[in-house]
C-alpha cells in the first residue's frame, strides 16, 4: 500500500475520532476473523481454518490483515470442481493439510486494504507468498488468482479487530502441486470405461498396477476395444475373453500394453523397445510428434493423446488394441489338458493329428471319456481297437472323427438358434443353441449335449459333448468284402452254389472265407483241376453244404469269441469248433481239419468275415 493511502486513512481515522471525541468509551470492539466469518455465515471457511493447526491463532496474531473469504457457495464450487465429497475430501483432492494452509494463506493479505484504498490494478503479496491481482472497477472489486480465474467481492469492508475481510463468490487457488490421479481416475476422466472394465476383470490387476513403482499404460480407447471385437467376431468383452483363451490371457493383454517404467513421450528415441508386464515386448516408434506402437505381429496403433500424467507413472491412450503371443494350445495340447485320452487315441490310430494341427480353423465336438465308454458299451466291444473294428476299419474311423471337426471356427456365442455345418467328413451335422445350452444331432438322430464350451485352441475352438456322434458309415456287403479281399474262387463257387442272395439276405452272419490257395490246396488233395470239377465230383447239394459250413448265422468278431474252444452252428446245419487262444483263432472241420483265421473281422454289412487259409469239410 502506497504512503498516500495511507496518509488517507490516518486523516479519515483522525477526522472520526475528533467528531466522536465527546462520547468516547475506548476502542471500538471489532470482532476477531472467525466471529466476522460464523456472523457472516461463512461456516466452510471457519471449519477449513480450524483443521490446519495453528492456523487460527496465527490469523490471529497478525498486525494487519486483508482476508478475502470465499462464501459458502464458492466452497461448494469448489468441491464440485474437484470432484469431492466433503471439505476432507477437497484436502485430499488438493494435496493434503499443507496445500490447504496454501490455499487458505493465498485468501490473506498481511495488510489492510479497504475497497476504497484499492486501485484500479493492484498486485499483493499473500502469507502464502504468491501474489494476488485485485480489480477494483467502479466500485466493483475482482480478484484474480495464479490460474487466471476471476472471483468477485460480494460484501467488501467487513471490519475485524485486526483488519478487513471482503466476502468472494470463489475459491482462490495458488500454485500449488496437486496431486496426480492414478490409473483408475485417470482412466475413468478419460473415459476409458472398457479398460477399466478390463482390467477388473482381472482379480488382482487394479491393486498392482496401483501399488506398481512406475509404469506406462499404452490405454487403448472404447473404440479400440470396439474394433478388437469386431476382428474377433466377440459380442462384448466377456466374448472376446472367451475368444483369446479365458481370464489369464487377458491379463496377458492388458500386461502387454503396460510397461514397468516411466516413458514420457518427450523422452523417446526414434525407436524404442520394452519389455512389457507380460514378458513380451513391444516396439514404440517416434516420428516428430506421432508415436506409435508395434506388437510381435506388425500390427501398429498410434497414441491419440499423449502424456496424461498419473501418480505413478504416465498413460498414452491409443487408437488400437495390441495383442501378444497369447500361446493358446494345439487342439492336441487342450485335449490333454481336458483328460480326453480316448479321444487322442482315437486320432492317433486314425492318423488325424497333422491334420486337425495344420487346419487353419476348425471346429472340434470332442467327446469325453465317458462318451467313448458309453460307445463301446452300445458296439458290445472292450477297447479302441474292436470298436474300429466293428466300424469298419480305420477308414471308418477317420470317417468318424472328420464328423467331429468343422471346418470353421464357432464359439458358442457365434451360433444361431439351428445351425447347419458340413463336417470334415463330407457330411452333415446339426447344431442346435437354446437358453439351457448346445446340442449336436448326429447323422442317426442321437442328440448331444455340449458340457464345456469354448475351450480356444491355437486354428479354432474346442466343444467337449457327452456322446459320440456317428455319421452314416457305409460297410460292404459280404461279396463286395470278398471282392476286395480278392477271394476270386470262394466268390466262383458261391455263384456256381447259387448262395449269393442267401448270404446277403442273412440278418447276422459270420463267414470263415478261404482263401484262394486254400481252394487251390483243396483241389490238389483231391487231385482236381478246377472248381467246376470240384462240384461235378462232389454234386451241387454237397458244395452248397460245404460253402454253409463256413457261415455262422450270428456275428462273432474274434473279441466276441470266448477263450478256448466252443461249438458254433453252420448254415450247413452241423457245429463248427472254433477255437480261441489270445487273440488267435483256429477253426477245426468234420475231418479234424484245422485251420487258422489269418485275416480277422473284416466287417460287413450283416456280420463280419474271418479269412482262413483251408477250405473246412463238414460230414458229406
Amino acid at each position: 500500500m502506497t504512503k498516500f493511502s495511507k496518509l488517507i486513512i490516518l486523516l479519515s481515522f483522525l477526522l472520526t475520532a475528533v467528531s466522536c471525541s465527546e462520547d468516547y468509551q475506548g476502542p471500538v470492539p471489532y470482532p476477531t476473523l472467525m466471529e466476522a466469518a460464523n456472523e457472516a455465515g461463512l461456516t466452510t471457511l471457519v471449519s477449513a481454518v480450524r483443521s490446519v493447526p495453528g492456523l487460527e491463532a496465527s490469523l490471529q496474531s497478525q498486525q494487519e490483515i486483508t482476508v478475502f473469504a470465499p462464501s459458502n457457495d464458492a466452497f461448494a464450487n469448489a468441491l464440485t470442481a474437484f470432484k469431492a465429497t466433503d471439505l476432507n475430501d477437497l484436502v485430499t483432492k488438493i494435496g493434503g493439510a499443507q496445500n490447504l494452509q496454501t490455499v487458505l494463506g493465498f485468501h490473506v493479505v498481511p495488510e489492510v486494504a479497504f475497497s476504497r484504498n484499492l486501485f484500479e490494478d493492484n498486485i499483493l503479496t499473500t502469507l502464502a507468498g504468491q501474489q494476488l491481482r485485485v480489480f477494483n472497477n467502479n466500485g466493483v472489486v475482482t480478484v484474480a488468482d495464479r490460474a487466471g480465474n476471476v472471483s468477485r467481492v460480494i460484501q467488501a469492508d467487513v471490519r475485524i479487530e485486526n483488519g478487513v475481510v471482503h466476502v468472494i463468490d470463489r475459491v482462490l487457488i495458488p500454485s500449488i502441486e496437486l496431486p496426480k490421479p492414478n490409473l483408475v481416475e485417470a482412466a475413468t476422466e478419460r473415459g476409458l470405461t472398457t479398460l477399466l472394465t478390463a482390467v477388473t476383470a482381472v482379480p488382482g490387476l487394479p491393486n498392482r498396477l496401483l501399488s506398481a513403482p512406475e509404469i506406462t499404460v499404452f490405454a487403448p480407447s472404447n473404440e479400440a476395444f470396439a474394433a478388437a471385437l469386431s476382428a474377433l467376431k466377440a459380442k462384448d468383452l466377456n466374448d472376446l475373453v472367451l475368444k483369446i483363451g479365458g481370464p489369464a490371457n487377458l491379463e496377458k493383454v492388458l500386461g502387454f500394453h503396460v510397461v514397468p517404467a516411466v516413458a514420457l513421450s518427450a523422452n523417446l528415441n526414434a525407436t524404442n523397445t520394452f519389455t512389457t508386464l507380460s514378458g513380451q515386448t513391444i516396439i514404440v516408434e517416434k516420428s516428430g510428434n506421432t508415436v506409435s506402437v508395434k506388437d510381435k505381429l506388425g500390427r501398429v496403433a498410434q497414441v491419440v493423446t499423449p502424456d496424461i500424467r498419473i501418480a505413478n507413472g504416465v498413460v498414452h491412450v491409443l487408437n488400437g488394441m495390441m495383442l501378444p503371443d497369447l500361446m493358446l494350445p494345439t487342439v492336441v495340447e487342450a485335449a490333454q489338458s481336458a483328460g480326453l485320452t480316448t479321444l487322442l487315441d482315437a486320432v492317433t490310430a486314425a492318423g488325424l493329428g497333422s491334420t486337425l494341427l495344420n487346419a487353419q480353423a476348425i471346429t472340434v465336438f470332442a467327446p469325453s471319456n465317458g462318451a467313448f465308454a458309453a460307445a463301446l458299451q452300445a458296439y458290445k466291444v472292450s477297447n479302441l481297437n474292436q470298436l474300429v473294428a466293428k466300424i469298419g476299419g480305420v477308414k471308418n474311423l477317420q470317417t468318424l472323427l472328420g464328423f467331429h471337426v468343422v471346418p470353421a471356427v464357432a464359439f458358442s456365442s457365434d451360433l444361431a438358434a439351428t445351425n447347419t455345418f458340413t463336417t470334415l467328413a463330407g457330411q452333415q451335422l446339426t447344431v442346435t443353441k437354446t437358453a439351457s445350452g448346445v446340442t449336436v444331432r448326429d447323422a442317426l438322430g442321437n442328440t448331444s449335449s455340449v458340457t464345456t464350451a469354448d475351450v480356444a485352441i491355437k486354428n479354432g475352438v474346442v466343444h467337449v459333448i457327452d456322446k459320440v456322434l456317428l455319421p452314416t458309415i457305409k460297410l460292404p456287403n459280404v461279396v463286395e468284402a470278398a471282392t476286395s479281399a480278392n477271394l476270386t474262387t470262394l466268390l466262383q463257387a458261391v455263384t456256381a452254389a447259387g448262395l449269393g442272395n442267401t448270404l446277403l439276405s442273412q440278418n447276422a452272419m459270420t463267414v470263415f472265407a478261404p482263401t484262394n490257395e486254400a481252394f487251390a490246396k483243396l483241389l490238389s488233395d483231391l487231385n482236381l483241376g478246377s472248381l467246376q470239377e470240384l462240384i461235378n465230383t462232389l454234386g451241387a447239394t454237397a458244395v452248397t453244404k460245404v460253402l454253409g459250413f463256413h457261415v455262422v448265422p450270428a456275428a462273432a468278431f474274434s473279441f466276441d469269441l470266448a477263450q478256448g474252444s466252443q461249438q458254433v452252428p453252420t448254415l450247413a446245419g452241423e457245429m463248427l469248433t472254433v477255437v480261441r487262444s489270445g487273440n488267435n483263432v483256429t477253426v477245426t472241420d468234420k475231418s479234424g481239419n484245422t485251420y487258422q483265421v489269418v485275416v480277422a473281422d473284416v466287417a460287413i454289412e450283416n456280420g463280419v468275415v474271418h479269412v482262413i487259409d483251408g477250405v473246412l469239410l463238414p460230414t458229406l
